[in-house]
């Protein structure tokens, strides 16, 4: 959602990216490393590796239309969860620990009990979407960027340094990725392979905000929560819970037709 936002690119790769970022923290800390240091160390590297998967889209493909960017970030998912697979291991062979300073529970809704590690979730959620919506509201680089965003080869003829904004884009998304990652990760088991799959989580919460509006797509991480904590009390649908965001996603996608099917009718 934010590399659309600010950079018009529907970014497949960013929970690969993320989920490298975390690994790399969590090895660190399994080798005696500090969590601090290894959190600053793992943000890192998933803001390097963003930066130069963002460079290479602005090198080679830049003045290409938004769905072949998104096709690439796409074959980029791929070779990243093969990639980690390879280094991280399996489900099976390469589940970590990861640590979890906010598991905590605070309270029980409807028999499914909320950690605090949720409430920090949706603080880091909500400072992220007041913190974005002011930087490109209130600030000159935030007009700078919505320019890149929707008329990139116009902001590079008034002058705006195009390339060096996008990469600079990439990797902040990297490092916020991973940091979402790590809070995340203890709740769902720590292995590569299912943090690199929330992907079709972020694109289900994007999609509720058309990968255009804020607010709207933190409105749709909630309810999205609230669906999947609903259908993971329910012992008989519990083990369908993965299907949630791909349940979302058609049903935004045939509402979504629908309504071009009816301006369609109308305007004939």
């Amino acid at each position: 959602m934010l590399t659309y936002r600010l950079v018009a690119v529907v970014n497949f790769a960013m929970t690969a990216v993320g989920a490298f970022g975390a690994f790399v923290m969590v090895s660190l800390t399994d080798a005696g490393l500090d969590v601090w240091s290894s959190l600053v160390l793992g943000a890192a590297s998933a803001a390097l590796l963003s930066a130069a998967l963002g460079a290479a889209l602005v090198r080679w493909f830049a003045g290409h239309r938004e769905r072949t960017k998104a096709a690439v970030t796409v074959a980029l998912y791929v070779a990243l969860t093969a990639v980690g697979l390879r280094l991280f291991g399996g489900t099976t062979t390469g589940a970590h620990r990861f640590p979890d300073p906010f598991g905590a529970p605070v309270f029980t809704v409807g028999g499914v009990v909320v950690p605090r590690s949720v409430l920090v979730s949706l603080a880091f959620a909500a400072l992220i979407t007041l913190g974005v919506g002011l930087l490109l509201t209130r600030t000159g680089l935030g007009l700078r960027l919505q320019a890149l965003s929707e008329r990139p080869a116009t902001a590079e003829v008034v002058g705006i340094p195009a390339p060096r904004l996008a990469v600079g884009v990439w990797a902040g998304v990297g490092a916020v990725t991973m940091l979402v990652i790590v809070l995340v990760a203890p709740r769902l088991g720590g292995d590569f392979s299912t943090l690199s799959g929330l992907i079709s989580t972020a694109l289900a919460v994007a999609m509720v905000g058309a990968f255009r509006s804020l607010p709207l797509t933190l409105a749709g991480g909630l309810v999205l929560g609230c669906l999947e904590g609903a259908s993971s009390a329910v012992e008989s649908i519990q083990k369908y819970q993965g299907v949630v965001p791909f349940l979302v996603i058609l049903v935004l996608l045939w509402w979504r037709s629908r309504g071009e099917v009816w301006d369609t009718a109308h305007s004939r």
